[in-house]
């Protein structure tokens, strides 16, 4: 445990909106005796604020003085395991606290530093956001000892599990999904081979099968690290993580894609109560959802100039040469300054890659966007138990 940092924003155990306050469950236990509550005897190094983007890069540095906390005290000759889990975007992963946004480029910048620092001997990476092949594709040089494993690939969803009917533990009705497809995969595959000799290689193989909603990518020295042992980065010897029973382990009949896992939470709640409170709440966040579109298309128009395109998607393969790069953590921080990133909007850095490569990686016209469409920062978000 002295090794392990662990950030959460920790909002969730004793929210309200938990039937089981106090615990955790992220996976379908029939009866409550056998359940295992993974919030147990969890120790949260940081929480609340302090779980943001500087804080994360201060923290995987050993920058004691901007973490204000545990910080990565690792050496040149010690193995690294990273795993990420939120939401995200082209060339972003979100944090909780007012959505800050962490952009592509500072996080292999971040990587890279810690290995000029002599931080580690080999590091894997395990990240569940939405395009989080995003965060890498061509981004990590050839000479850097890093292996990553993302939930999807550059441009499409991850996805929820343990959602609708399923999300129940014993008998109680959870509300919301238990987990994340590829999250959960891989936990129950190191649950179940925590005493074998298993390879990232291995590894990688059964749950780029098992997580069938979306495209689990590898990236970096593949290579090189796919004969490596999973121990080697995870711990060895038997534990329990609490993903699931080892053996005979609830199929995933019910999935959703982590963008709607909010609206399906909020849908659901109105059909079981047809209250019309709840059928506020959700007429709510189909607006702001309609609002985040007439945004994007308002970016769009006052950027190019015209409608011309505004219905295309992104390019069909994202590709970040170093002014796409450049343009597009620009106009991330640009917006999240001018706009504000929040849940819903973190499907516009997709359109702000597409408007950097309209524009051949001339940021201005996107700038000068910002300063007519918006108006206004970020909704308030409201609190929902995921």
């Amino acid at each position: 445990p002295d090794k392990i940092i662990t950030m959460m924003y920790d909002d969730v155990a004793n929210s309200t909106m938990n039937p089981i306050r106090g615990k955790l469950y992220n996976y379908p236990w029939p009866t409550k005796e056998e359940a295992v509550d993974v919030y147990a005897d969890c120790k949260i190094d940081y929480r609340g604020k302090d779980v943001n983007p500087d804080k994360f890069v201060a923290v995987l540095s050993g920058d004691t003085s901007k973490a204000g906390g545990k910080v990565l005290q690792s050496k040149a000759d010690d193995h690294v395991f990273v795993n990420f889990v939120d939401h995200g975007g082209v060339g972003i992963i979100a944090f909780p606290d007012g959505m800050d946004v962490l952009h592509a480029n500072k996080l292999i910048n971040t990587l890279k530093a810690m290995y000029t620092k002599n931080m580690y001997k080999q590091l894997t990476f395990y990240l569940e956001t939405c395009e989080s092949g995003s965060m890498f594709k061509g981004l990590l040089p050839e000479n850097l000892p890093v292996y990553a494993v993302t939930a999807a690939n550059a441009q499409e969803s991850s996805w929820g599990t343990y959602c609708g009917d399923q999300a129940k533990v014993g008998g109680v009705a959870i509300g919301s999904c238990l987990g994340d497809l590829f999250s959960v995969n891989w936990m129950m595959d190191t649950e179940k081979n925590a005493d074998k000799q298993e390879t990232l290689e291995e590894q990688y193989d059964r749950v780029k099968t098992l997580t069938n909603k979306s495209h689990v990518t590898q990236f970096g020295q593949v290579s090189i690290f796919d004969s490596e042992y999973v121990s080697d980065f995870q711990g060895g010897g038997s534990k329990f993580v609490g993903a699931a029973p080892t053996e005979a382990t609830a199929p995933h009949t019910s999935v959703v894609d982590s963008r709607h896992v909010k609206l399906q939470h909020l849908y659901s709640n109105y059909v079981q109560s047809g209250s019309a409170s709840d059928a506020e709440l959700l007429m709510e966040e189909i607006k702001a959802r309609q609002a985040v579109q007439s945004l994007g298309a308002s970016i769009h128009e006052l950027a190019i100039g015209s409608q011309a395109g505004l219905g295309e998607e992104a390019p069909a393969e994202i590709s970040w040469t170093s002014k796409m790069l450049d343009c597009h953590e620009k106009a991330v921080d640009a917006f999240g300054a001018s706009c504000g990133w929040n849940e819903n909007r973190l499907v516009l850095a997709k359109k702000l890659y597409q408007l950097c490569d309209r524009t051949a990686g001339d940021v201005e016209p996107i700038l000068k966007a910002f300063e007519g469409a918006c108006t206004a920062k970020a909704e308030p978000q409201m609190e929902v138990v995921v």
